[in-house]
């Protein structure tokens, strides 16, 4: 038997009618008034009711429709094998979201059975891994060690629940990203568990990395979730080399060249640079206008072949020289 009265029922139909005629058909509250007959405070008060109830909710259109004309343009200007500019409003979580349920959809229908996939961390990869909800048998590797205590953003955890939808192992590294002691690193490389997902590195088909950017926002902070956990030296000698842009913590200068390669040589546990622009395909997912020289800097290092952002970040990426490629040469050995 139902719980609600007759009167409880009674007043949620004259709430839903009252939202009804004032958020669709937008009538007034004067005009809601005279047309059924209560006091314009009444009407006020009920819609009041319906909202803080959750009887009626109101929700605003954030976009998430890709803009074809934009990405065709953003994939050339960068000549990428692909891109992908969606139209997102919001808060700042809310793009990432938007941009990384696209990323999602752009891997579950074109990552094939029998890859390997590579996954990097960050905050866009998160919403990227939980709107999938399906994968071709694929072998996973985390592609960077762990960064702070969260698990809800640890490429082990993202590792492991792409494992889960594709149905296929995941092999993890079970160490932070950043090592102080260099001897350590190397000590740490050597283990046999660590080293086979290392070595394994070489047989990546498929990679989606994050992109931080080392530039200052304009309030004193930068996108990168690298540079906080680095002791203060090493953070400003690395922003002294030139470093604006890294992905699985690998840091890289303007033009392409790696910035202060002790750095990623002693210290980060991750794919190597050269295995990094080796993979055939690696997806960039990013969100921020104030991403667009990082982005730009991954390219002429020959790290992405495709890129998946919000439409600011693509437009901001436009208003940048385009890039061009030279075949000739290269800003670091590979």
């Amino acid at each position: 038997m139902s719980t609600k009265s007759a009167a409880q029922r009674a007043r949620a139909r004259q709430m839903l009618e009252i939202a009804r005629r004032y958020d669709l058909a937008d009538e007034s509250k004067v005009e809601i008034s005279d047309r059924l007959g209560i006091s314009r405070f009444k009407v006020a008060r009920l819609l009041q009711e319906a909202r803080e109830s959750g009887l009626v909710r109101i929700t605003l259109e954030h976009g998430g429709e890709p803009d074809e004309a934009l990405s065709r343009q953003l994939a050339r200007h960068l000549a990428l094998d692909a891109a992908v500019a969606v139209e997102a409003y919001g808060t700042v979580e809310e793009i990432r979201r938007i941009v990384g349920t696209h990323a999602g959809k752009v891997l579950a229908n074109t990552v094939t059975r029998g890859e390997t996939l590579g996954l990097a961390w960050g905050r866009t990869l998160t919403h990227m891994i939980e709107s999938i909800d399906h994968l071709p048998s694929v072998q996973i590797l985390q592609l960077n060690g762990a960064v702070g205590p969260s698990l809800s953003q640890s490429p082990v955890e993202l590792a492991l629940k792409a494992s889960l939808i594709g149905g296929n192992n995941a092999k993890a590294i079970m160490a932070p990203l950043y090592i102080s002691d260099a001897d350590g690193v190397q000590a740490i490389r050597s283990q046999p568990d660590i080293k086979d997902v290392l070595d394994s590195f070489d047989t990546l088909t498929t990679a989606v990395v994050a992109v931080g950017s080392l530039n200052d926002t304009g309030d004193g902070s930068t996108t990168s979730r690298l540079l906080p956990m680095l002791p203060p030296a090493v953070r400003e000698e690395l922003l002294s080399s030139g470093a604006v842009a890294e992905a699985c913590g690998l840091t890289y200068a303007a033009d392409g060249g790696l910035a202060y390669r002790q750095l990623s040589r002693d210290h980060i546990l991750s794919i190597s640079p050269q295995q990094l622009r080796r993979v055939p395909r690696v997806i960039a997912v990013a969100s921020d206008p104030s991403k667009a020289e990082a982005i730009l800097a991954l390219r002429r290092a020959d790290v992405l072949s495709e890129l998946v952002v919000d439409a600011e970040l693509a437009e901001a990426i436009l208003a940048l020289p385009a890039f061009v490629r030279d075949r000739d040469e290269a800003p670091w050995p590979a």
